[in-house]
């Protein structure tokens, strides 16, 4: 259910109408299941991109809100698959917009090892209406690849 604004201009001596407790009743619901979208890897993906690109095209969520604040988190086990340590540079891009500077939003050091990546980034003030997410990475040397493990999650949240 969609959040409804409440009614805020009450009288002195008005009686509470059955319309109004299931506005009540409906906002309640709507806080308790925010709109979300989750997508969670099911096979291993490479990437050997210098530049931002998607991730995976199933790594793209599209989301209904109300406007305002939105929570996008990312978290998976990597590794290179050259025997090189490289950059990587995660970064998320909306309805065709990356989030981040030239180096995006979150970065980490991969090396031989596998290792843990995560990010959770708030959107403040998002616009009312439907959005789509993009998970994307760059890495420093295009000549090593990084192995991003199945059950990998991606997902956004209104909050």
């Amino acid at each position: 259910m969609a959040w409804t604004t409440p009614k805020t201009d009450w009288s002195t001596g008005e009686l509470v109408a059955a319309a109004d407790l299931n506005a009540i009743g409906a906002n309640l619901v709507a806080l308790k299941n925010p709109a979300k979208a989750v997508y969670t890897t099911t096979a291993e993906i490479i990437g050997r991109t210098e530049t931002f690109a998607d991730v995976d095209s199933n790594m793209r969520l599209a989301l209904a809100t109300t406007g305002g604040d939105v929570l996008v988190h990312f978290h998976g086990s990597m590794e290179n698959v050259d025997p090189y340590n490289t950059m990587l540079y995660c970064d998320i891009d909306i309805d065709g917009t990356r989030q981040g500077a030239e180096f995006g939003i979150s970065r980490a050091h991969i090396d031989a090892h596998d290792k843990a990546v995560s990010f959770t980034h708030l959107i403040r003030n998002l616009s009312a209406g439907s959005h789509n997410f993009k998970l994307q990475w760059k890495i420093e040397k295009q000549t090593v690849g990084v192995r991003l493990f199945a059950g990998a999650q991606f997902w956004v949240r209104e909050i």
